[in-house]
């Protein structure tokens, strides 16, 4: 239709008849330091949306969509930026919808910074989803818990499975779909008020012993990675940042560091003007496998700052108090990272003039004390627009 604004022309029309100025409002730092969506599953949270130079940031997802059309199988995972750079983040090379590679090592679940149950990933449809239960959000402290529980299993979706026999997908346990008997798998993140540090705790729980398999992935960087006997260091750098992740977990931990894909990511489809096709380059990928157990717990804090800031000083690494604590500038974490017991965890800040604290015990409210203010959360369903 001739002056329709559903065509180019058509807009470029309207901008010009309405070159009106934007409305005034508040700026970037006049927002709350996060938000969080449960409707569509997203969270996000930055130290200093003033000045994004010097910006920790972590994004989460757990959707109730799951991960059909242009989403993808990386419920209750997690993504770390320094100046708006990448640190730990999802992998592989999106070529097409169904290319071998985009599936399996860009759409699949071993892409994206989650877990693994017996080396076995997220559904592919609606039918592998997760979702946002609680969350609290100030600039003291901020909380969200995601829920995968349902999102393991064999892909069952119907689109999914007439879209592999064409492509010649096979969503196999070779591959990494499989049933695995999972129970519960919660993930619970707290960040720190504005200090570029995150807490997060992952209960876990499947009906028979399985092997639960802790991701991280960097794109621009290899990882360095170092073993003590508290914790395993995982650290990711940029340009300007870096993001140093400290692993607790419930048991000794096999690890393994790669740069190579579980499919090659091969270019067929973008030419530049002269015709040639650039290789993709390799990502790395930082896995941590557990023995079987039934019940599982990691516990991770992760401190996303500056690059020429030393997190291996005193008062960035963690330190292990006579009481089990951890201690972190200053916070104080207790967390129940063994096999037995219920989960819980408890972070504090230890500064007299600071009240602000999160904890959570046996599948129980999540309280929160804040300024005086104590707020208790329970799960709550997210209305959807289906």
């Amino acid at each position: 239709e001739q002056g329709s604004t559903s065509k180019a022309g058509g807009l470029a029309w309207f901008r010009l008849q309405c070159d009106k100025p934007l409305p005034d409002g508040p700026g970037l730092k006049d927002l709350p330091m996060g938000h969080v969506f449960p409707q569509s599953g997203l969270a996000s949270f930055s130290t200093n949306l003033d000045d994004t130079r010097k910006s920790a940031m972590l994004s989460f997802r757990s959707s109730p969509y799951g991960s059909t059309s242009h989403a993808i199988a990386n419920q209750n995972a997690f993504n770390t930026f320094w100046n708006g750079q990448s640190l730990f983040y999802s992998s592989g090379h999106h070529t097409s919808f169904t290319d071998i590679h985009g599936v399996y090592c860009h759409r699949a679940t071993r892409a994206h910074n989650t877990i693994l149950v017996n080396g076995m990933g997220q559904r592919i449809g609606t039918e592998g989803y997760g979702w946002i239960p609680r969350y609290y959000v100030s600039d003291n402290i901020s909380y969200v818990a995601g829920d995968a529980s349902n999102a393991y299993g064999k892909v069952i979706s119907p689109l999914w499975l007439l879209r592999g026999e064409q492509s010649n997908l096979e969503f196999s346990p070779e591959n990494g779909w499989d049933d695995t008997g999972l129970k519960i798998f919660r993930r619970h993140i707290v960040t720190l008020g504005k200090s570029g540090y995150s807490f997060i705790y992952d209960e876990l729980e499947a009906e028979e012993p399985v092997t639960w398999s802790y991701l991280l992935h960097t794109v621009t960087n290899p990882m360095n990675v170092d073993k003590t006997r508290e914790y395993v260091h995982i650290r990711a750098t940029s340009k300007d940042g870096a993001s140093d992740a400290y692993l607790f977990s419930s048991g000794t931990l096999e690890t393994d560091t790669t740069s190579r894909f579980f499919v090659p990511a091969v270019n067929w489809l973008r030419a530049d003007e002269k015709g040639h096709f650039a290789p993709y380059p390799n990502h790395w990928h930082f896995t941590a496998t557990s023995d079987k157990q039934k019940v599982y717990r990691f516990a991770t804090i992760v401190y996303t700052h500056a690059k020429d800031n030393d997190a291996e000083n005193a008062q960035a690494a963690p330190r292990k108090l006579k009481d089990g604590s951890i201690q972190i500038g200053n916070w104080n974490i207790k967390a129940n990272i063994s096999t037995a017991g219920k989960p819980s965890f408890e972070v504090r800040n230890t500064r007299k003039d600071c009240d602000a604290s999160v904890s959570y015990k046996d599948y129980g409210a999540t309280v929160i004390h804040d300024n005086g203010k104590k707020t208790e959360l329970k799960d709550e369903v997210p209305e959807l627009e289906i």
